[in-house]
């Protein structure tokens, strides 16, 4: 098998997803990937640690008939966002950053922020920092809720190493195992495709140093219970029951002051393995008045 090029990524062969490459204040080039009217509610979807947009596929089909803009875009490091090979590029500060100046680049003054896994982490932390700027936060098995306790065991390999090595290790049978095995509970869902896209994104340079740097420069750890009493945006938290990555995260969602906990048959993509109920739940929150 061999990778897709950026250009046969998703959305390739879509008619009416349209995408671009953007260049923020913070120096970070991205790619937008949107479909909806553009006077539409935008909705800024953002996969999370080492996923391509490619994981919020089924957004641009079930929100935007919902009457809104789909936004998507990728964290700096993955998909086909830039990969600085630099050390401090990959911390929550970092993210932040990167987040205040897309919706800058997007002229959106307030945007709904949805993240999943680690974005899931970087959208509670921009949350609490820049309530103004999120109408709504809907948060897809969220790092930054619980004490992750097996990370330390991904920090062993040096990160000059994890550069080398990456192309040579994550072949497409480590991405099917980690999607049927770790992300999905049910492996019958994953489909090649899946695997042919979320394989296809570990393989462009800086993919391995960036994927490694994240695990010791990002802050993993969970809000502390003031934080999450002062949370001011109106917020839902997408659980899976079966989360194998970050799991037992329910009674700590309930701390988030307001947050709406819903919890769904899946794993810890719950959106891509339980699509309809999914979106069925996160339109219908957003349309909340």
């Amino acid at each position: 098998m061999r990778p897709l090029p950026p250009s046969a990524l998703f959305p390739a062969g879509s008619t009416d997803i349209t995408q671009r490459d953007a260049t923020l204040s913070t120096g970070l080039r991205v790619r937008i990937v949107e479909r909806g009217a553009p006077s539409a509610e935008p909705v800024v979807v953002i996969p999370g640690w080492g996923a391509p947009v490619y994981m919020f596929r089924h957004a641009y089909t079930a929100l935007v008939e919902r009457g809104m803009r789909v936004i998507g875009t990728e964290l700096r490091g993955f998909g086909l966002s830039d990969k600085p090979r630099r050390r401090g590029a990959y911390t929550l500060r970092a993210y932040l950053d990167d987040l205040d100046a897309l919706l800058d680049h997007l002229a959106l003054d307030r945007a709904t922020l949805v993240g999943q896994s680690m974005a899931g982490g970087v959208v509670l932390h921009y949350a609490l920092e820049r309530p103004s700027r999120v109408r709504r936060a809907v948060l897809i098995n969220p790092t930054g809720l619980v004490r992750l306790p097996y990370l330390w065991l991904l920090k062993v390999l040096p990160r000059r190493a994890a550069e080398a090595q990456s192309r040579r290790v994550v072949r497409p049978s480590v991405v099917r195992f980690i999607l049927e095995r770790l992300v999905y509970a049910d492996a019958s869902r994953v489909s090649d495709e899946d695997v042919v896209q979320y394989w296809s994104a570990t393989q462009f340079p800086g993919f391995g140093y960036a994927a490694r740097s994240t695990l010791s420069e990002f802050d993993w750890s969970a809000v502390s219970d003031a934080a999450a009493a002062r949370l001011a945006v109106p917020t839902m938290v997408m659980l899976g029951d079966a989360d194998r990555l970050v799991p037992n995260t329910e009674a700590a969602a309930g701390r988030l002051r307001g947050a709406l906990v819903t919890t769904l048959r899946g794993g810890h993509a719950v959106h891509e393995e339980n699509p309809s109920a999914a979106y069925r739940a996160i339109a219908d929150f957003l349309m909340e008045r």
